[in-house]
């Protein structure tokens, strides 16, 4: 199985989150991406966070298609961290290759994750990112890590997903949106 990982708090999920995965699926010949929806981002506040069963619910009824699926993983193993959270899977899951799925932003701040040498050091990293992405991956923290492989991908195949390799999926259509932006709308309303 090629499994795409993409994790977040999904407070709320958007079409963003669909828009990658989907991206994800086609590109690199998924037979599936997991969301991980975390139960605490330990880079954010959990102030007004709602409960993961409650953020799963609403993914599960957000998804529109058989191949992504909510999980609550990362609470089953009493998870927060990406780095243990890959670990735990390819030791339940170990004919399973996995993919770490990533927007640009994450890119840039992947070197302020805890362990994050050691998530590149067990998985490979997919960061989906827009035109003109040169400039973008070039100033990019992790690209200074010599142990790390870079591929740019500008059209699917059937890669390998081996660790210490960072797939740079370039795409020409992107949704640009966020949970904070549309939980920030929701309070206007209010």
């Amino acid at each position: 199985m090629r499994v795409g990982l993409l994790g977040g708090s999904f407070n709320p999920p958007h079409e963003g989150h669909l828009h990658i995965s989907k991206i994800a699926l086609n590109t690199l010949h998924l037979d599936a991406v997991w969301w991980l929806v975390t139960p605490q981002n330990p880079m954010k506040s959990p102030q007004g966070l709602p409960s993961v069963s409650d953020r799963l619910e609403l993914c599960r009824k957000f998804i529109d298609h058989p191949k992504i699926i909510a999980t609550g993983i990362e609470s089953q193993f009493k998870t927060t961290y990406s780095y243990a959270t890959i670990k735990t899977l390819k030791q339940r899951f170990p004919y399973t290759k996995f993919a770490f799925i990533t927007g640009m932003d994450n890119a840039h701040n992947l070197h302020k994750w805890e362990k994050w040498r050691e998530l590149l050091d067990d998985t490979c990293i997919v960061h989906i990112t827009r035109a003109p992405p040169v400039k973008l991956i070039k100033n990019c923290p992790v690209r200074m890590l010599g142990s790390q492989k870079h591929i740019i991908l500008d059209r699917g195949g059937h890669v390998p997903l081996d660790s210490h390799t960072t797939y740079w999926l370039l795409q020409k259509k992107m949704v640009n949106i966020s949970s904070t932006e549309i939980r920030k709308k929701s309070i206007k309303k209010q």
